[in-house]
């Protein structure tokens, strides 16, 4: 593909998952206090968060393993068109029971954009540089994301929660705009041929240690992001920290990550990968058992900021190897179930965390994820040098024979 025609490509997916997630993350901090406004307790607020992610696994990797075979464009275009419906029927929604199903559909819409949109700028990554593509793409997902909760924060108090319904629903719609007049159909030229091979079944997936390490790897870090989102607003809470000021310190963990991805990709490119995806996972759990001795406002933002680096370093180098799994066994296939992961570790992170804590208090929460994040960066490199191993043997086998 001619650098110009990547380049327009890139630019219409960087600008319009860069609106979508601007709109998700403008009604995060807001679903909360709307779903106990119509009345959810303990449970059904743990079911209303948990349902976004329910549906997302639930259906990632079936449209992952369409994208394959028909054109990505259209999954993209469909995916935004029911985030803004969704942002319609949360302000319409009467009842818990109704903010669930608005959930689930949300969680469907998602299932085929974000997937689907990293397939498609793995389609388009030259071998090489599959690191700094995702490095550059994953800045619109955590720029996006990472205003977004400043801009609901500011907007719920000023005017309101509809509004910031509707104006999750505006970005939607941008972004629908751009993608359906900037993004070509990803079917006239973009993908070769042996691109569109049949996706590899999950079976055959599960047997490759360089799919499983990746799996663990989306997972454990979803799961140690989704436990610092519910739980560290709780301990700063507790220290006399203000809503605004917990708002600014999960927002500066995203923006951190965001601007080291550009970098951290173009060393990707140019190191060894999975070495780059233990250190900035083990990072990441250090920074988890980091709070627990954190006391004042910097101490807090200190953490904030290495758990940040820890995902610049990791996310590119991962994004990459993904990439390169898509060209063998389907790359819409390989980023659905990516993106299955997180999927996981959201699900399931936030509900381990919950049990820790009722059983053993909340301290015993950060030293149990940390010893998890931990314990997964070494069987993630236990299972890719050994997937490499393996790969260099077969090489050299090739070359005698």
């Amino acid at each position: 593909m001619p650098d110009e025609h990547r380049k327009k490509v890139f630019l219409a997916l960087f600008l319009s998952i860069f609106s979508a997630m601007l709109g998700m993350g403008i009604i995060a901090p807001l679903m909360p206090i709307y779903a106990s406004a119509l009345g959810a307790g303990g449970f059904s607020l743990g079911v209303v968060f948990a349902m976004f992610a329910v549906s997302r696994t639930l259906f990632m990797p079936m449209t992952g393993r369409l994208s394959d075979r028909y054109d990505r464009k259209l999954f993209i275009a469909t995916g935004l068109l029911i985030y803004a419906l969704a942002s319609v029927g949360y302000i319409w929604a009467g009842s818990v029971i109704q903010l669930i199903w608005i959930r689930l559909l949300h969680g469907i819409g998602s299932a085929m954009v974000i997937p689907i949109a990293a397939a498609y700028i793995g389609d388009i990554s030259p071998e090489g540089q599959e690191g700094r593509m995702m490095g550059g793409f994953q800045v619109a997902m955590f720029t996006g994301f990472g205003f977004g909760p400043l801009m609901g924060g500011v907007l719920g108090d000023v005017f309101g929660i509809p509004p910031a319904f509707c104006l999750m629903g505006a970005f939607s719609i941008v972004a629908w705009i751009l993608v359906v007049f900037l993004l070509p159909a990803d079917g006239r030229g973009l993908r070769h041929k042996k691109q569109r091979q049949k996706a590899t079944p999950f079976r055959t997936l599960s047997r490759s240690d360089s799919f499983k390490g990746l799996m663990l790897f989306r997972s454990i870090n979803a799961a140690a992001r989704g436990v610092l989102i519910v739980f560290l607003p709780v301990v700063a809470y507790n220290l006399e920290f203000r809503s605004s000021e917990i708002g600014i310190l999960l927002s500066f963990n995203l923006l951190v990550t965001a601007v080291l991805q550009h970098y951290f990709g173009k060393v990707a490119d140019r190191s060894y990968r999975p070495g780059l995806v233990v250190l900035g996972n083990a990072i990441t759990g250090l920074s988890i058992f980091l709070i627990l001795v954190a006391r004042t406002r910097f101490d807090f933002f200190l953490v904030s900021l290495i758990m940040g680096v820890g995902g610049g370093i990791a996310f590119p180098a991962a994004g990459a190897m993904a990439t390169e799994l898509g060209r063998k066994h389907g790359m819409g296939n390989i980023m659905g179930w990516f993106n299955t992961g997180q999927s996981l570790g959201q699900v399931a992170g936030p509900v381990f965390a919950g049990w820790i804590m009722d059983l053993f208090g909340i301290p015993c929460v950060f030293i149990s994820v940390g010893l998890i994040s931990i314990l997964g960066c070494a069987i993630f490199g236990i299972w890719l040098h050994r997937d490499t191993h393996r790969m260099k043997k077969r090489s050299g086998d090739e070359q005698i024979f």
